[in-house]
């Protein structure tokens, strides 16, 4: 502590730490999924009856790339519950939840089938969430750069609202975007 500064209380240094926290995991949360959008479906977007198969499903590195996102986003639903809880590891609930997903993400590279129905329910629902998250995502953005949070209240309000978009990231959004990557890359009529 330097000279003539006044000792701050915990909650004070947690409302100053947490603003440029808040951001940087709003901004990480958010990352993976423009990134993946953007390179799927603009960079590597094949051709119109060019590498399409009826059967074959995505390519392995398709695959790759959204298992890696999943990961990123579960490091940040990790580090955004830690930071709920004063900065201690994520809670119990937070803990089982991710390690299901994880299971269940495993079973899905093993059997391929069992993530059909809960790609088809994100892929519509993403007709709907994706221009609302980009919204969201964009406003909030602003106003956490433009009106960090000046109060513990305010923290903890906008802690809870990053945790819920980086579960809505995780487990609606990302299968969403890997669902039209596959609806990209297959072939839906085969004579």
């Amino acid at each position: 502590m330097r000279l003539g500064m006044r000792p701050q209380s915990h909650a004070a240094r947690t409302v100053e730490g947490a603003a440029g926290q808040l951001l940087l995991l709003h901004l990480a949360a958010a990352a993976p999924l423009v990134g993946l959008a953007v390179w799927f479906g603009l960079v590597d977007s094949p051709a119109f009856d060019e590498g399409r198969c009826s059967s074959c499903g995505v390519e392995g590195y398709v695959i790759a790339a959204h298992v890696a996102a999943a990961v990123w986003l579960a490091a940040v639903v990790a580090c955004v519950a830690a930071l709920r809880r004063d900065g201690r590891a994520p809670g119990p609930i937070t803990i089982r939840v991710l390690a299901a997903a994880g299971v269940y993400t495993t079973a899905c590279l093993v059997w391929p089938d069992l993530f059909k129905a809960p790609a088809t329910v994100a892929l519509v629902a993403s007709l709907l969430l994706f221009p609302l998250a980009a919204l969201f995502w964009t406003v909030e953005a602003a106003r956490l750069w433009r009106h960090p949070p000046q109060a513990a209240a305010d923290t903890d309000r906008r802690l809870t609202f990053a945790l819920a978009q980086a579960w809505v990231g995780l487990l609606v959004l990302l299968p969403a975007v890997y669902a039209w990557v596959w609806v990209d890359r297959v072939d839906w009529i085969v004579f």
